[in-house]
């Protein structure tokens, strides 16, 4: 009666449908999700980043400071830092695993070497600012 009520409103077993006919190649595993979780962790980083840039203060004198007062006083400051700490990390452990991945299967080979070339590029900007913060 409820998964009716659901149905007639929501349309699920035609999405469900929908979903299980789609054609996946045989060669297709898990791995291949490592570059869109990479890109999720780079979109939790501009969020938390954002947030953060509020209570932030870059300076010699006042980035310490600040870091505490995110830390204890700001509303649920610790949480936003933390996260984007992990995410950070999580972000370069995704990439490296993506970069074999590709490399591995053979992803940069013809006619892919742009997007090779700028994947690389992408590469060495993550791992530098995962380096420096």
């Amino acid at each position: 009666k409820v998964y009716d009520w659901f149905e007639e409103r929501l349309e699920i077993q035609a999405i469900a449908d929908d979903i299980t006919s789609k054609y996946v190649p045989p060669h297709v595993n898990i791995f291949y999700c490592l570059g869109g979780i990479t890109l999720t962790c780079f979109l939790v980083q501009v969020a938390t980043g954002f947030a953060m840039t509020f209570y932030y203060r870059p300076t010699v004198t006042e980035a310490f400071a600040s870091v505490q007062y995110i830390m204890t006083e700001a509303n649920f400051g610790w949480l936003i830092r933390s996260v984007h700490r992990w995410s950070a990390s999580m972000m370069v452990l995704m990439m490296i695993l993506h970069v074999f991945r590709v490399y591995l299967t053979g992803g940069f080979k013809k006619p892919r070497e742009l997007t090779w070339v700028t994947g690389v590029v992408l590469a060495v900007l993550t791992a530098s600012f995962g380096v420096t913060g």
